[in-house]
């Protein structure tokens, strides 16, 4: 018991200074809503990761477009000539190579979200660009003869980097006239 000016002072665990501690099922009633707690979550969290890779990626593609627009005007109105698939197209350039004047930083060419099949490493870029567009002028004759341009992909992912192949949000795009995001389907 712990005297103050004559009087005993009595915690809520017993008296003071007797160093009374936590019981077992107390600590286990605590370890036990921390771990539901951790279990409610992780899932959100993986969702809200994947979520900003999505977001990230879209912003890229934006940027990109800024970089296809300044390369097109630059260049008579014509769209870049590279391959779709540098490594199976060897004599054409990577549309990264294409673009890197306008876009400065060849990371930006890379999607956050391709971590398991890596095209960045192999192909030197995370997105597609269609053979469809090599070399084509930019007129009301060619993107907005069947599509239009807010319907022709420009650029996109390789893959499903960002949801299960055929889920809304899979794979982001590019489109012709600049505003990028899903296929719509």
């Amino acid at each position: 018991m712990v005297c103050f000016l004559g009087r005993s002072r009595k915690t809520w665990f017993g008296e003071a200074g007797e160093g009374r501690g936590f019981t077992l099922v107390e600590l286990l009633v605590v370890v036990s809503i921390i771990s539901l707690l951790m279990g409610i979550l992780m899932p959100v969290l993986g969702k809200v990761r994947k979520n900003g890779r999505r977001t990230a990626c879209l912003g890229q593609l934006h940027n990109i477009g800024l970089a296809m627009r300044m390369y097109v005007s630059e260049n008579n109105d014509t769209m870049p000539v590279a391959a779709q698939l540098p490594s199976t197209e060897p004599n054409l350039p990577c549309i990264t190579d294409v673009l890197l004047p306008y876009l400065k930083v060849r990371k930006v060419m890379r999607c956050p979200a391709d971590t398991e099949e890596n095209y960045f490493e192999t192909e030197g870029t995370s997105y597609e660009y269609p053979n469809y567009l090599r070399g084509r002028r930019v007129d009301s004759t060619f993107l907005g003869k069947h599509w239009g341009e807010a319907n022709t992909p420009v650029l996109f992912d390789f893959g499903p980097f960002h949801n299960k192949a055929g889920q809304p949000g899979a794979i982001n795009f590019l489109f012709g006239d600049g505003h990028v995001g899903d296929l719509g389907i």
